[in-house]
């Protein structure tokens, strides 16, 4: 077959052999769409993943992931849940009761330290005490008389003296039996240095009893309950988490060479999971480097280690959007290269 690269057909398409052929035009130019159809329909996919990737160089998209503010709840001493009054999603208030807790052993100690109603009947001792009292007293008067005798001449110094003797004696005696009385209180209203071990754990017990109540400290919503009513708890055991009333923090994760552009106060576009965008603000620079929290696709090098950004939405979250350790999609806006100075 012999090649022609200059042929009459070309120089004249309306021409065959010598004869006029109206349709010939017309008929190269279909065969020249179909040709570019062709050729479009081969070089699609190389120009949409051209087309990609210059967009991707130009507004390339980072992963982010949400993070609400929480607080843990955990029990600080040993107890039996009694009573849940809360549920996960329920919204709470500063000072609301959220899990109330029960200690059996530390109530029962608490009656056995419970001073007691018990009184001794002993008239007979208490009789025996208020005259030896009045003794007390008479004699006292006597040891003043004879004062009053001895100044005037009329008692000799050896009989005063006698009468003081006799009236610490008697003194002496009180106390005696005064001693013997409150020894055999004992039994009923318990020895000082016990009564007052007693009343130093009333006050311990009382104090841990109060721990019992674990009460919200600020608004918030309640994220998840992880124990149920009636089970056993000890010291540090997590109970709930409670989503505090905060607008969330947005992390980004960047690449190292994409920390520049992380200034404060530097918009961010984030996509949210049903396709609509929103806008967020950088707080401060990347201190921080760290690898991808699960979950999130990697985009930022072979050993998945990133640049930490905190970022803030600019305009309030919707309620479904707010869940702890939400995946997302951030890009910074679109900035065309300058190719002339102005």
């Amino acid at each position: 077959m012999k090649v022609r690269f200059a042929s009459s057909k070309e120089r004249a398409p309306d021409q065959d052999n010598g004869l006029r052929v109206l349709y010939g035009p017309g008929k190269r130019v279909a065969y020249k769409l179909r040709w570019y159809l062709i050729v479009a329909l081969v070089s699609s996919p190389l120009l949409w993943i051209a087309g990609r990737l210059l967009f991707d160089e130009l507004r390339p998209e980072m992963p982010a992931q949400l993070s609400v503010p929480s607080t843990e709840l955990r029990a600080s001493v040993s107890g039996t849940i009694s009573d849940l009054p809360v549920k996960t999603g329920q919204t709470v208030k500063p000072g609301q009761l959220l899990v109330q807790l029960d200690n059996p052993e530390w109530r029962l100690r608490l009656e056995q330290l419970q001073p007691g109603d018990l009184h001794r009947d002993d008239s007979l001792g208490r009789s025996a005490e208020a005259i030896a009292a009045s003794t007390v007293k008479l004699q006292d008067q006597m040891v003043h008389l004879y004062k009053g005798l001895q100044r005037q001449g009329g008692l000799s110094s050896a009989e005063l003296l006698q009468s003081e003797v006799e009236l610490n004696a008697q003194k002496l005696a009180l106390l005696e039996l005064q001693r013997r009385l409150r020894q055999d209180d004992f039994p009923y209203e318990g020895e000082p240095i016990q009564n007052l071990r007693d009343t130093r754990e009333r006050e311990w017990i009382k104090g841990r009893i109060k721990l019992l109540s674990l009460r919200s400290g600020s608004a918030g919503r309640v994220a998840e309950v992880l124990v149920n009513q009636g089970e056993n708890v000890g010291p540090g055991t997590l109970l709930m988490r409670i989503e505090q009333a905060e607008e969330p923090l947005l992390w980004v994760y960047l690449q190292p060479k994409q920390g520049r552009e992380a200034r404060p106060g530097q918009l961010l576009e984030v996509e949210m999971p049903d396709g609509s965008w929103l806008e967020a603000a950088v707080i401060s620079q990347p201190d921080l480097a760290r690898r991808l929290p699960p979950g999130l696709s990697s985009g930022v090098g072979g050993n998945n280690l990133a640049l930490q950004v905190p970022a803030r939405f600019l305009e309030p979250l919707p309620a479904a959007w707010r869940v702890d350790q939400l995946p997302l999609r951030v890009r910074f806006p679109l900035r065309w290269p300058r190719l002339w100075p102005g």
